[in-house]
């Protein structure tokens, strides 16, 4: 390994050199100065500098204000073993080979001669301590393996002297807390008496007992650890100085890690050891340790066909083909001996390879101390040599067999840096608006990315419509054009009016009146001048003529005086293209049977009231085009009587309906209308329309543009265990609960987007449905509580709407195994259908996105919780256990 590679140390290094042993005052004038001599040196540097010609004295650790006590110990990460009686230089390193902790370099004492070896063994381990816990941990666990070595080391401050020759030299060696510990246990496991020696190994290191091992586990780094006392975390991204050498096959598989030390072992135990005698520092003292039982749960029934299928290390392994590295066959012993049958699979994979005879004794060590640990599955990544050829899960149980509430990761997304999305936006965006062509133009960006500026800077040198989700939205983009000083008209807002009259026009908008409402209002704006205001204010917008124009994108599709040759809409106008309304069967008899009092009109009406009568339940029907009776008569029907509250004129108009049985019996019918975008170029900008959904929608002839997936300077972070659906938390009031413990653990005082009226929220916090464009949570933590599904019957007039036909068994739902955005996961969805599931996702992912971009963590230092079990691109993913869960609703 070159030079230049290595990484640099922290070390109290002297500056002296010696070719003997300093003096009694000698030692005493290094004592003094050396802890004011730190420095940052590469282990190769180091080596060189302690031996001939150099020999220069050196404490591993380094110190504050310049003192060499424990009570001033700072951090170390080169650990030292001093041996002088009873093994060889060679014997010593084949027992590093036995226990897989290798040292970086040894080299002898000046008073080492070749008949009696005197030697010291330098250790690099792989992070910089700076908990003195784990530094006596590491350092009683080096002694423990070699117990030749000479107590005084143990301490935090020793001092060290140089030597002759480096006689060992591997400068890519590093060492692991975990592998220590492993290592330690084998050797114990060694001997005459392994659970006194465990215990008594336990008390002199601080660490209390589970299952008569130490309780230490390995843990993920995306893992939620709730910290305890004493409870010592070690995460790889918190860690300073992170030694990690790439090699082909890493030799060491673990990363993060935690230790529960005894209540006794604290850190200022330790620091105050400082003051006492030397005699009474080279005493072992014992500390209290607890001893805990914990049984090792199995997964049953656990399909090893389909990892067999989906593994290759395990197939390889299985048949012999693979030789399994120790901390390889470490992380398959994680994995497969969590599953009924394990066992049996580790057995054959050991007598698959004739190599493996003589580490069977290691090998069986290491099962019961994963047993007897309760040590979680290790990670794919964290040992598999073929990790990056595969779509593998987390782990090996889950590359076998998908457990609900989890998700994997089955294609890693790409983000791409802000300022690249925003070219790429803006690219499109503008070539789109200086196409010669007509047509529709779809560009998806996520949420937040300027998608508004960007069509506000472009309305200072083109003419164009725009079309907004809301009046609220309208204003806001209005403010910002006169602060251009950009001109342009804007379609007027209905006024506030009585009671009275807002809930006539409400219900004629309801009943789908639409002529009449306009009546109404004329009448109106004779005696009230806000609405005469509202109609003339109107009436500029239809002549409005080389001006921008702002509107909504419901008055966009009916309003067919607008001169501009280009619509930019604003968010999805999907919804609004395919309106899904309700009509009760009983208002729709009530008006067929005063529509049939006319002689002329009796015969249709009876044909299309016996086709809705007549209609089978929960199949979706096409309304026949040909039984169309005079609108104008029905609508003055309508007008007449207010207790119909149906669209009984959408109905009429509408291209398919479902009728429906309701809980008490009454009957209702839900139906479909398909509407079309202005004959005019149309750029929509969406953060939820797919490609697939823009194509069924609009044709094959779409021009369609996706910006990609964008880093964000927030984060997302999802708990997937339970789909958290509004059904759900109806039948189950304990998933409330669970929810409210969730969001006080992982994101406490955030504001909370779920169902209307579930939750106690403020009346200006969005709910679902109510999200779009709304920009008064930015910046803010915020949980998105709950999986968002529609109406099945939606699914079903939407798939009829866009051309597809339905068969029989095409509408069955059912909780199944999914792949979708790079993710495998389970959902309550479509078995036969994969044009229902496109439509079914993309409904629910679209008021997901919409909630979850309210916090616009593209741009703000904000949280966002997502508490649904359809998993979200771009969000950490925290995975709980049924016993998690159990924990926390009964905590």
């Amino acid at each position: 390994m070159l030079k230049e590679t290595l990484p640099k140390v922290k070390i109290s290094l002297d500056s002296q050199r010696f070719h003997r042993k300093p003096e009694k005052w000698e030692v005493a004038i290094i004592s003094n100065r050396i802890a004011s001599l730190p420095t940052e040196v590469t282990m190769q540097e180091f080596a060189k500098a302690v031996v001939t010609p150099n020999g220069r004295s050196f404490a591993p650790a380094v110190f504050r204000d310049g003192i060499r006590k424990n009570a001033f110990w700072l951090s170390q990460q080169v650990f030292a073993l001093d041996i002088d009686e009873g093994l060889s230089i060679a014997d010593a390193v084949k027992r590093c080979e036995q226990y897989h902790i290798m040292p970086n370099f040894i080299y002898t004492t000046f008073r080492s001669t070749p008949d009696h070896e005197k030697f010291r063994m330098v250790f690099l381990v792989n992070e910089e301590v700076h908990d003195i816990r784990v530094r006596e941990l590491i350092q009683r666990s080096l002694m423990t393996l070699f117990p030749e070595a000479d107590v005084q080391t143990k301490d935090a401050s020793r001092l060290l002297f140089g030597g002759k020759e480096l006689v060992y030299e591997a400068y890519d060696n590093v060492i692991s807390v975990p592998d220590l510990l492993n290592a330690v246990i084998l050797h114990i496991k060694a001997g005459s008496n392994p659970s006194r020696d465990m215990e008594r190994y336990c008390r002199i290191v601080g660490i209390d007992l589970i299952n008569g091992y130490p309780n230490y586990k390995l843990i993920d780094d995306d893992d939620e650890i709730t910290p305890e006392d004493n409870l010592f975390i070690s995460m790889t991204k918190k860690r300073t100085n992170p030694i990690i050498f790439n090699r082909e096959r890493p030799k060491i598989s673990h990363g993060s890690y935690m230790i529960k030390f005894s209540k006794e072992n604290t850190e200022e135990y330790h620091r105050k050891l400082g003051s006492k005698e030397e005699g009474e520092l080279l005493k072992d003292y014992c500390f209290q340790i607890d001893k805990v039982k914990e049984g090792f749960a199995q997964i049953r029934d656990f399909p090893f066909e389909k990892l067999e299928e989906n593994c290759k290390l395990y197939r390889e392994s299985m048949h012999g083909d693979y030789w399994l590295y120790h901390n390889e066959m470490f992380g398959v012993m994680t994995n497969l001996l969590r599953v009924k049958g394990g066992k049996t699979r580790i057995e054959q994979i050991l007598n698959s390879r004739p190599e493996y005879a003589q580490k069977k004794i290691e090998w069986k060590v290491m099962i019961n101390q994963i047993q007897k640990s309760n040590y979680a599955p290790s990670r794919c990544d964290s040992y598999c040599p073929f990790a990056d050829e595969c779509e593998h899960a987390l782990n090996m149980i889950e590359q076998g067999k998908l457990f609900r509430g989890r998700i994997q990761v089955t294609q890693k997304p790409n983000f791409q840096p802000l300022s690249e999305a925003e070219r790429k936006l803006k690219q499109y965006f503008h070539e789109a608006l200086n196409s010669e062509e007509n047509g529709v133009f779809v560009i998806k960006a996520p949420t937040g990315i300027g998608k508004t500026q960007l069509y506000v800077n472009a309305a200072q040198t083109h003419t164009f419509t725009i079309a907004l989700p809301t009046h609220r939205l309208k204003e806001e983009v209005s403010e910002r054009l006169n602060r251009l000083g950009c001109k342009h008209v804007k379609v007027p807002q209905l006024p506030d009016l009585d009671i009275e009259f807002t809930e006539k026009i409400e219900r004629l908008y309801n009943n789908g009146a639409y002529k009449a409402v306009n009546a109404f209002l004329k009448k109106m704006a004779r005696q009230n001048e806000e609405i005469r205001n509202y109609l003339e204010e109107l009436e500029n917008v239809h002549k409005a003529r080389n001006k921008v124009i702002l509107t909504t994108h419901q008055r966009s599709l009916f309003t067919k005086e607008d001169a501009n040759g280009t619509l930019v809409i604003d968010e999805d106008i999907i919804p609004s293209l395919l309106p899904v309304s309700k009509m009760s069967v009983l208002d729709f008899t009530l008006v067929c049977s005063k529509f049939m009092q006319n002689e002329e009109n009796r015969a249709a009406i009876l044909t299309i009231q016996n086709m809705v009568l007549n209609a089978p339940t929960d199949l979706v029907q096409e309304r026949a085009a040909y039984l169309l009776p005079n609108a104008n008569e029905v609508e003055k029907i309508i007008v007449e009587d207010n207790a119909i509250k149906s669209d009984i004129l959408g109905f009429l108009n509408c291209s398919y309906f479902v009728k429906t049985k309701g809980p008490n019996g009454n009957e209702f019918i839900y139906f479909i209308q398909r509407h079309q975008l202005p004959k005019k170029k149309v750029i929509i900008l969406s953060a939820t329309i797919s490609e697939t959904i823009a194509k069924m929608m609009f044709g094959p002839e779409v021009k369609y543009r996706d910006v990609g997936l964008t880093e964000s300077k927030g984060e997302i972070v999802q708990i997937p265990i339970k789909s958290f659906s509004r059904y759900a938390i109806k039948e189950n009031e304990e998933l409330l609960n669970l929810a409210k413990k969730l969001i006080d653990i992982y994101n406490p005082n955030s504001t909370i987007i779920t169902y209307k009226g579930f939750m106690e929220q403020d009346k200006a916090t969005p709910t679902f449905g109510n999200t779009e464009g709304i920009d008064s949570l930015k910046g803010q933590n915020i949980t998105v509580l709950g999986t968002p599904h529609v109406n099945p019957i939606a699914y079903l007039l939407y798939s009829a709407a866009l051309g597809y036909k339905l068969g029989l068994n095409d509408s069955k739902m059912e909780y199944q195994q999914v792949q979708r955005n790079g993710f495998r996961f389970f959902f309550n969805t479509y078995e036969n259908n994969e044009i229902l599931q496109e439509i079914q996702f993309y409904l629910v992912e679209s008021q997901l996105i919409q909630a979850i971009g309210r916090a616009r963590t593209l741009r703000e230092d904000a949280k966002v919780l997502v508490l649904s079990n359809l998993p979200v691109q771009g969000a950490r993913f925290i995975h709980l256990s049924q016993r998690d869960i159990q924990n926390l609703l009964h905590s």
